[in-house]
């Protein structure tokens, strides 16, 4: 268990692609791989040598689920696909679970 946010969004077919090939191009992208019929995405950092990933981040109908392991801002690490969205105009709400 970790902080858990969920980036609330309608992204189109072409845009989630976009956003999970940026994801996939992250320096700390470490894994990709299904759990429980979803796809998670995992990012460590270098000298993290444990179980838990700093981030996993999956897909959902309702937008982006990211759990921050360590800790941490939402956009940590995860700032180019901030920056993607908004240079596509695509809005979005932060839901932190942690409230």
């Amino acid at each position: 268990m970790g902080f858990e946010y969920k980036i609330i969004t309608k992204l189109h077919q072409k845009q989630i692609s976009e956003v999970q090939q940026l994801l996939e191009q992250n320096h700390i992208f470490d894994k990709k791989y299904e759990f429980d019929n979803k796809l998670f995405w995992d990012f460590r950092k270098p000298g993290n040598k444990g179980k838990m990933p700093n981030i996993s981040v999956a897909f959902e109908s309702d937008g982006i689920y990211i759990c921050r392991h360590e800790g941490g801002f939402v956009w940590k690490n995860l700032e180019n696909v901030k920056t993607y969205m908004e240079s596509e105009n695509v809005s979005y709400e932060i839901l932190d679970y942690q409230e």
